[in-house]
């Protein structure tokens, strides 16, 4: 009796907080040959109604609460996102138009000036998933092109969405256009849209963000570095203080033998030190996250890493990962000589950049 009286009040309060939404209607026209087009409730991507489509027409009414972001969709190619602002919205899902309110209207507006973007990159990153286990001098000069052109249309996306969270800063719409392209932004452009923005920093889409943003925040420009103790390959306790703010340039470098991405990397890690530790007294310090310590010694014999390195061989339990915020690897900071932070993750030709800049070259 007690779990029918419980399961009565459950289905009570349910009830009385749809009745608190107000109804959002949302009425569209679907590409022709289309029999059923689908809601989505996009904070948790689940379905949450379906409605038939009649002489091209369709007509759903939600008590979804306000200010969620909803998707009408037929298939992956003709769907829209409309926010629940209480206003009716209609949906033209061939060419993606809205017509109702102003926001709303503009948020259409954004979606399809990235659509040709998506679906380019969509089909850059199809062909890439073909390609990948091919040996082919052809098939690996091809990758190189596709990885190149991808990088491209991901910082076009990502100017895009800045550039449109700036231009709303009083609405939570942004909160949807930075979900998916967060990983790719700067700390100090993040870190402006939540400054600017309460209802985006807030907004639940953004809890990966804000933790990834609170993680940044460690390992900043401008903060001095922190203390690290651990063990060198001879097993002496060292710090990392020995060589930071000692006068001299020091990246401070994240790796482990087990990560690809770090293997990869390396090469320009150690063309870096080459140029500029002997003639400039550019230092490294490398930073593993191996659990294992033979593993680790031998990478760094077999990756000709010739400075010096630390380690509590505890994987991803390492220190550093909380002490600098460090989610994934390879990731570094480097430290001018007072041991203040002045960049963060140099990969590929932006170390050599930094340190050309640096040394007047």
């Amino acid at each position: 009796m007690k779990k029918v009286l419980s399961l009565a009040a459950s289905m009570l309060l349910m009830l009385s907080a749809q009745a608190q939404n107000k109804e959002f209607l949302i009425t569209g026209s679907a590409p022709e040959g289309v029999n059923k087009v689908y809601l989505i409730v996009n904070d948790n991507n689940a379905p949450q109604d379906s409605v038939r489509v009649t002489n091209g027409i369709f007509r759903f009414s939600t008590r979804q609460p306000a200010q969620t972001f909803l998707t009408v969709t037929s298939d992956d190619k003709h769907l829209v996102t409309v926010l629940n602002d209480e206003m009716p919205v209609t949906i033209d899902l061939v060419d993606g138009a809205v017509k109702g309110s102003v926001l709303n209207r503009q948020f259409a507006d954004y979606q399809k000036s990235q659509r040709k973007t998506g679906e380019e990159m969509g089909q850059l990153f199809d062909e890439w998933k073909t390609l990948r286990n091919e040996k082919t001098a052809e098939s690996k000069e091809r990758l190189k092109t596709i990885n190149n052109r991808l990088d491209e249309l991901l910082e076009q996306s990502v100017t895009s969405a800045l550039k449109y969270s700036k231009e709303h800063t009083t609405d939570v719409t942004p909160a949807l256009v930075i979900a998916g392209l967060w990983p790719y932004m700067e700390y100090v452009d993040l870190a402006e849209i939540f400054d600017k923005n309460t209802a985006v920093a807030n907004h639940p889409m953004m809890a990966k963000a804000r933790k990834k943003l609170q993680q940044y925040d460690l390992r900043r420009p401008g903060k001095q570095f922190m203390e690290l103790t651990m063990h060198d390959l001879n097993g002496k306790l060292v710090k990392l203080s020995q060589w930071a703010g000692k006068g001299n340039y020091v990246l401070v470098d994240f790796w482990a033998s087990w990560c690809g991405p770090c293997r990869q990397e390396m090469p320009n890690v150690v063309t870096s030190y080459q140029r500029y530790h002997a003639s400039k007294g550019y230092e490294i310090v490398g930073v593993s996250f191996d659990s294992k310590a033979d593993a680790w010694k031998a990478a760094v014999k077999e990756l000709g890493m010739e400075w010096p390195q630390m380690s509590d061989l505890k994987g991803w339990k390492c220190a550093a990962a909380g002490i600098y915020g460090i989610q994934s690897i390879p990731s570094n900071v480097l430290l001018d000589p007072q041991g203040v932070i002045v960049a963060v993750d140099l990969r590929g030709d932006a170390l050599l950049d930094k340190l050309k800049e640096i040394y007047g070259e």
